[in-house]
């Protein structure tokens, strides 16, 4: 099973933010999407997910996207988006409950503090979540997808996490543990789509990477395959180098240290 996106095309006002990009990505693995700041990275991802509408044809596990009603969407995917604001003073566990009540499992009480547990947020239920910290609110927001769509298979079909930037303001503990869940899930036999930034994390949990600049596909393969000097270097506009160690005893911290 797959997501499949062909020559998708979107623009905003009179700006062309995507052109003709084609995606793919399958059920079973971490699919990255990486490039440089406004490469149309998470414009691609609401194109995927259809919050904006976009030209070009959009599958998933083998339906076109505008076939699925709406709580089979709801059943099926998961949405975390780079940033969310609540006007209201809800607590942690109203929030989480959100994901929960579009699920198919509504009346599974446990699934709400199961699923704080995971992204390490036990005894948090109760608090407010305008008084949590911005990392501690977007773990709070994945957990309220894990309640949605916690499962990887449902019924033999594979399910599906989008997740846009999930571990910008997190720090190094916490991402290891947000791509430690996304990367089960995936190795649960569901799908994972993920806007990526740190390229140090996307080594090391993607197995599949798509490289955006100015709205176009720059590449898109393996981790091997797709991260190389020259690319990266082209795309982001500085002199990059994979696996290369600093000059003069430079000090450098890198997220595989934790996973050796």
């Amino acid at each position: 099973m797959t997501l499949h996106a062909q020559q998708i095309s979107l623009s905003i006002g009179k700006k062309q933010i995507l052109k003709d990009v084609t995606f793919k990505a399958r059920a079973g693995a971490l699919s990255a999407i990486v490039g440089p700041n406004g490469s149309g990275k998470s414009t691609l991802l609401k194109a995927l997910v259809a919050e904006l509408p976009s030209e070009g044809q959009i599958s998933l596990n083998g339906r076109l996207l505008q076939d699925y009603a709406a709580w089979e969407l709801a059943s099926l995917r998961g949405v975390l988006p780079q940033a969310a604001h609540l006007a209201f003073p809800f607590t942690v566990l109203e929030v989480v409950r959100l994901g929960l009540m579009a699920g198919p499992e509504a009346q599974n009480t446990r699934l709400p503090f199961e699923a704080l547990a995971r992204v390490d947020l036990e005894g948090y239920a109760g608090r407010s979540y305008q008084e949590l910290s911005g990392g501690e609110q977007q773990r709070v927001q994945l957990a309220r997808v894990l309640a949605q769509v916690g499962a990887p298979m449902r019924e033999g079909q594979p399910c599906w996490l989008f997740l846009d930037e999930p571990v910008s303001s997190l720090d190094i503990a916490h991402q290891l543990t947000v791509m430690d869940i996304a990367r089960q899930f995936a190795d649960g036999g569901g799908g994972v789509v993920a806007v990526m930034h740190d390229l140090n994390l996307t080594a090391m949990y993607a197995d599949h990477v798509h490289v955006m600049t100015g709205g176009e596909t720059a590449g898109a393969g393996t981790v091997a395959d797709v991260l190389t000097d020259q690319r990266l270097s082209e795309v982001y506009g500085c002199d990059l180098r994979i696996g290369k160690v600093p000059a003069d005893a430079a000090v450098f911290v890198l997220p595989q240290t934790a996973r050796a």
